[in-house]
C-alpha cells in the first residue's frame, strides 16, 4: 500500500486539537511509507502549523475554497480522503459522490459553542451515513448517523523530562471558551495564592478572565509550540464541562505530567483516579488539589507516561487507521466493479 495517496482534509486557520491530530497522524503515516498530503480547503494566509509540516517533510496544499477543492481533487486523484471538522466532512462527502473517491470523516469533539456551529455540526452528523466515520469516543459515536468506528487520539512519545522537586506549577491548555471551563480554573486559583496557575490559549472569554483572575494566574496567550510550556508544568488542570479525548491531556501525560480532570468525554477512560492522574467533579477540585502530595505527583508522573506508551502511542493507533483505510478502499473498489459489471 506504499503507493496509496491519502489526503488529510481540513478547513482551518488556527492550531488546536484537530490540527495536532492531523500533524501526528500524517507524520506517522509517512513512517509507514504512505504518501500523505494535508489539504486546506480555504487559504486564510499563513497557518501556524506550516512550520511543523515543513520540518517533518509533510506535503500540504491550500486551495481557494470549496469550488477550487472540488475542481482540483479530480486532478490529484487521491486514493482516499480523510476529513476533519464539520466543513471538511460535508465538502468531502460531496466530493465522494461526484468523483467516486472513498471518504472517511472524523468527529473530534462533542461541543459546539454557537448556534451556527451547532447547526453545521448537526448537518455533519445527520449526513454521516453517506460514508464511514471515526469518533474519538463512544459517546460521540452514538450521535453519528451511519457506520462509525471509535479510534482514540494518540501522541508521539517525547524524551522523558524528569520530575523536579520544586514549587508546583499548574497549567491550563486549550480554548478559553465556556465548555473548557477556564472560568472554573481561575476561580480555583483564588484558593491557592502561593501556587502559579498558567493559562495557555486564547478565546472568547480571554478579556473577561484577565479582568477577574487573581494575580497568581499568568496568561501566556496562544502558543504555537507548547513543548516549552510542558517543561515548567507539574500538573495539567482540565475542569471541562464538555470534552472528547483532548490532545492536551495526552500530550501532557506523554511528558510525564499528570492530569486533574472532570469526568467528561473519554477522560475517565484515560485517567485512572489516583494512579496516573485524578478524576474529580469540578466542585471537588479544590479539595483534590489540597490532598495531592509531592510524592503523589512523582508516582502519577511515571504512570501517566506509561499509560500513553502502552495505549495511546503511534505504534498502537496508526495500524487501526491503516486497517480502516484499507477496508474502505477495498469496499469502494468492489462497489465500483459491481456497478460497471
Amino acid at each position: 500500500m506504499s503507493n496509496t495517496h491519502i489526503w488529510q482534509v481540513v478547513d482551518s486557520r488556527s492550531y488546536g486539537g484537530i490540527e495536532s491530530h492531523i500533524y501526528y497522524l500524517s507524520t506517522a503515516l509517512q513512517k509507514y511509507n504512505y504518501k500523505v498530503t494535508v489539504v486546506f480547503i480555504q487559504d486564510y494566509g499563513s497557518h501556524p502549523i506550516e512550520e511543523k509540516f515543513i520540518e517533518e517533510g509533510v506535503n500540504y496544499i491550500k486551495f481557494s475554497g470549496v469550488k477550487d477543492f472540488l475542481k482540483q481533487v479530480s486532478l490529484y486523484k487521491p486514493n482516499i480522503i480523510h476529513s476533519h471538522g464539520y466543513k471538511a466532512n460535508i465538502v468531502s462527502r460531496i466530493t465522494s459522490k461526484i468523483h467516486r473517491i472513498p471518504v472517511v470523516t472524523s468527529f473530534h469533539a462533542g461541543d459546539a459553542e454557537t448556534l451556527r456551529l451547532k447547526l453545521y455540526t448537526w448537518i455533519d452528523k445527520k449526513t454521516a451515513f453517506l460514508n464511514y466515520s471515526i469518533a474519538i469516543n463512544e459517546k460521540i459515536s452514538k450521535t453519528i448517523f451511519g457506520k462509525s468506528k471509535t479510534i482514540d487520539n494518540f501522541v508521539p512519545i517525547p524524551s522523558l523530562t524528569q520530575y523536579k522537586n520544586k514549587k508546583i506549577n499548574i497549567g491550563f491548555v486549550g480554548r478559553l471558551s465556556f465548555e473548557k471551563g477556564p472560568d472554573i480554573y481561575c476561580k480555583i486559583a483564588q484558593s491557592f495564592p502561593n501556587i502559579w496557575f498558567h493559562v495557555f490559549g486564547s478565546g472568547d472569554m480571554e478579556d473577561s478572565l484577565k479582568a477577574s483572575a487573581p494575580k497568581n494566574v499568568l496568561f501566556h496567550g496562544h502558543v504555537n509550540n507548547i513543548d516549552k510550556a510542558w517543561k515548567n508544568m507539574d500538573l495539567l488542570c482540565m475542569p471541562s464541562r464538555e470534552e472528547g479525548l483532548p490532545m492536551a491531556a495526552l500530550e501532557a501525560m506523554a511528558q510525564g505530567i499528570p492530569v486533574l480532570a472532570s469526568p467528561v468525554g473519554a477522560l475517565p477512560k484515560l485517567i485512572n483516579n489516583g494512579q496516573n492522574g485524578w478524576i474529580s467533579k469540578v466542585e471537588n477540585f479544590e479539595e483534590t488539589l489540597q490532598d495531592i502530595t509531592d510524592n503523589d505527583l512523582k508516582t502519577c508522573s511515571i504512570q501517566a507516561r506509561e499509560t500513553i506508551i502502552s495505549a495511546y502511542s503511534p505504534h498502537i493507533m496508526v495500524p487501526r487507521f491503516i486497517e480502516l483505510y484499507t477496508q474502505i478502499m477495498c469496499t469502494d473498489l468492489e462497489a465500483t466493479h459491481h456497478v460497471t459489471a
